[in-house]
């Protein structure tokens, strides 16, 4: 998927968090968005697939030739962030049947090989409201990487993981992004950024 942001700028109150931003993301690219916290890195996120409105500007997607209605984009993205909510009153079995009535995994995926690919299998059957930090940040790396979509979106993907769940996540990507388009917001951790072929700092989007 391609984005093209044409003079995107997005407020809160007095508050201005992106400002004039004109940049396109390449399809098939990697892309870093970086800034510590309160840089507005998930804002930017937020507005790429549609959760929040802009304040002014205009932000187009376009998969090949075809440009995408606004309300198509959704169904084309798939999105790991600490907002990003689960239902944890169900099992991770319960959870991905529900959620596959939605979202398809990716072709080839069974909600049995996505546990086993995202180490969860021994812990299918329990609630997720009992998993650790570290088992609900890989349930939703999986659903970023192991569900059909156009775009992959990371909101600051190691948070929670301990070194070897660092390293597990290197290696989905590795495996599992193939020629999407990805964008992840970092505070400048290389393990998120150092396979992204671009960056665009807050220094960016924030300019005078």
């Amino acid at each position: 998927m391609q984005i093209n942001l044409q003079n995107v700028g997005r407020d809160f109150g007095n508050q201005i968090v992106i400002k004039g931003l004109d940049f396109q993301f390449e399809e098939g690219k990697t892309y870093a968005l970086l800034g510590g916290n309160g840089s507005g890195k998930s804002t930017l996120i937020k507005l790429v697939y549609g959760a929040l409105s802009l304040s002014y500007g205009k932000i187009n997607h376009r998969q090949g030739n075809t440009m995408l209605a606004a309300d198509e984009v959704p169904f084309k993205v798939s999105l790991a962030g600490p907002y990003l909510e689960l239902i944890e009153e169900l099992t991770a079995e319960e959870f991905l049947a529900f959620y596959t009535r939605f979202r398809p995994l990716k072709k080839g995926i069974t909600i049995a090989q996505f546990l086993n690919i995202c180490y969860l299998s021994p812990a299918a059957q329990k609630e997720i409201r009992n998993y650790s930090s570290g088992m609900k940040q890989r349930l939703r790396l999986g659903l970023a990487f192991l569900s059909k979509s156009d775009l992959v979106l990371l909101d600051e993907p190691t948070s929670n993981l301990d070194p070897e769940g660092v390293e597990w996540f290197k290696k989905l990507w590795a495996t599992h992004l193939e020629n999407r388009t990805l964008l992840v917001g970092s505070n400048f951790d290389p393990n998120e950024i150092e396979k992204c072929e671009h960056q665009l700092s807050a220094n960016e989007w924030r300019k005078a």
